[in-house]
Parts: C-alpha cells; structure tokens; sequence
C-alpha cells in the first residue's frame, strides 16, 4: 500500500487526547446511570470497549483516508488498448457548405452552423464519448495535413481542441486526400505497442489536388500499409454553391467563385471514400441526415473489431487503484456504530 500524503499520519497524535475524553466521558456517564440506577447494560465491559475504541477507530480510519491510500492491482487487457486511432477532418472551403442537418447542438456554440464541418465536430464529439482506451490523435487537413493533437489516451484534451478549435478560420482552397492519408499514417506509425491501427476520415471526399488516376495509384500504393481507414462522407451527392459568412454580420455575404468569378459548386464524392475504405480494409459511413450517435457506434464496433483480431498482444497493465473511498466508509461505518451503542 502507498500513501502519497503520508504527512498526515502527524495527526494520529489526536488520538491520545481523543481517548484520554472519551474514557472519561464514558467513566462520568456510566457514575450517573449508577446513581440514577438507570441501564442496567451499562455494566457490560463489552459495551464500555466498544464505546471507547469505536469513535478511535472512526478517527484513525479518517486520517488514513486523508493519507490518499493506494494499492497497484493488475488489470487484463483490453482490446481497447491494442488500438490507435487517428480522426481527420476536413477543413476546406468546401466544407462550409450548409447542405447537412445537425440533430443536437455542437459543444461550445449555442446556434451552430449546419455545415459540413460542423457536422464533422459532431460526429467526433460523439465518438469521443464512445471511446475507451483506445489512443486517440487529431488532425486537420486541406491542401496539406496537420497534426493537432498527437495519439494520446487523455481524451479530455482531445475534446478540449475538438470544441474549442474555431474550424471556419482554418479552411483553406484545395483538398488532399491522399496528404490526409499520408499523415494520418505518420501518426499511428509513431506508437509503439499499439499492433491495431486505424485512420477515419471526416470529408465531403473533394480531391482538388490529385487526378483520379494519380488518385487512384496513391490509395493502392497506402493499402500495402495494412492500416485501416474509415471514411465518413458529409454533405449532399447533388451540387450545392458555398456561402460566405463574416463574423458579426448575420445572414451570407454572397458565394465563393472561381477564376472566371462564377459561383463554386460542391458535392459530396462518395466514389473516393468508398475506394479508400475498400483499399484498405476499413468501411465507408454517410453522415447525412442521421444521428451522430448511431454513426459512432457503429464505426467503433467496426474499429474494435479490428482491434481484436490482435488478442495476443493484449498487455496486462498496473493501475492504481484509490483506497481513501473504503477508508472513508470504514470511518462512517465506526462512527455509526458507537452511535448506536
């Protein structure tokens, strides 16, 4: 057993005058109930140790408690810990396209947006809530991929960027599917110990970068990595124009054109996902019009079972685990006892 605040054990000394007063307080009651002739059980030595020690015992279990006792116990693996994921959102201009509903309000704004990208917070609020010992990295891609958050097991943090990350002022002109690939990969490859790997990416599948052949030849050439990737496409299959909103100005202040300032037109490219997920063993999910509940759950029953095709490698870990709950009750439990005596 380990006591982080073993200094204060120091106040075990109040025991000394805690039973000097209790020995003669019951010393002093039980001289009154023989001169009253009153409980005729107040003669039982068992009654008086019971009275004497129990309250003693209450105090010495509290600062005990107080000590934050701990003892390491040995836990089996779970296949959550064979597995680390990394999530990927899109952040390119085409993912502000407000095509996509939102069935319950993102984290952190009180009237969110229904676009594309605020639908992809969503769904990772949502798996966060899902996730449990898996180590979970973060990262936002365009043109290029960057890294947000590295594999980590403190999900806290990672909803933390999640939520507060304002998404709108990081979109930028172009999407790279296969830099996406490219860095979700650099990610889970840094773990060591974790054999189970996997990739999800959150975007409306718009590859501006990239041929469809040259497309085409990077999703072959990543699928000798033997990652998973996992797909969730957003957004509509028919072609809608991308609004342009300024902060503090309610209402949309006009499209975002091309070249030749004709309106930019988006749809959502299911073809790729579904070519990347398919290449690399993962599955391809629509998330349009559906509850990012039920989409979280049913990617990370397609995860875990990944993870548990490694059960060999399951690690049996140490924790600690916090004794100052039971010591409190222990105290409790005394205490109401010399009540009741």
């Amino acid at each position: 057993m380990v006591f982080s605040s073993s200094h204060f054990f120091w106040l075990l000394l109040l025991l000394i005058p805690v039973a000097w007063r209790v020995l003669s307080t019951e010393r002093f009651l039980n001289h009154l109930r023989f001169q009253f002739r009153m409980d005729s059980n107040s003669k039982s030595p068992w009654r008086l140790l019971g009275r004497c020690l129990l309250p003693l015992l209450a105090l010495a279990c509290l600062v005990t408690a107080l000590a934050s006792p701990s003892m390491t116990v040995l836990r089996t693996g779970n296949v959550s810990d064979n597995m680390v994921l990394a999530i990927g959102i899109d952040v390119s201009k085409s993912m502000l396209a407000e095509d996509v509903v939102l069935e319950q309000p993102v984290q952190g704004e009180l009237r969110p947006l229904s676009n594309r990208l605020n639908a992809a917070r969503q769904l990772v609020l949502t798996l966060l809530s899902r996730i449990d010992g898996e180590k979970v990295g973060l990262f936002f891609f365009s043109r290029n991929g960057i890294e947000v958050v590295s594999p980590t097991r403190d999900l806290g943090f990672v909803r933390y960027m999640a939520t507060h990350t304002d998404l709108s002022d990081l979109t930028d002109s172009g999407s790279n599917l296969l830099a996406a690939l490219d860095t979700g990969i650099m990610m889970v490859d840094s773990q060591n110990g974790t054999p189970a790997q996997a990739i999800i990416l959150i975007t409306d599948g718009e590859d501006t970068e990239n041929s469809r052949s040259a497309l085409r030849k990077g999703i072959d050439a990543f699928s000798q990595q033997n990652i998973a990737v996992f797909t969730v496409g957003t957004g509509k299959t028919s072609s809608v124009h991308i609004p342009i909103r300024r902060k503090g100005i309610d209402g949309i202040d006009g499209f975002y054109t091309d070249e030749d300032d004709l309106p930019l037109k988006t749809r959502l490219n299911e073809q790729s996902l579904q070519e990347i997920a398919l290449a690399n063993g993962g599955q391809y999910f629509r998330l349009d019009r559906t509850s990012p509940l039920r989409q979280a759950e049913e990617l990370m029953k397609s995860i875990l079972s990944i993870a548990a095709s490694h059960p060999e490698t399951l690690p049996a870990q140490r924790l600690p685990l916090d004794l100052a709950p039971l010591f409190l009750l222990a105290a409790l439990l005394f205490y109401c006892l010399y009540l009741l005596l």
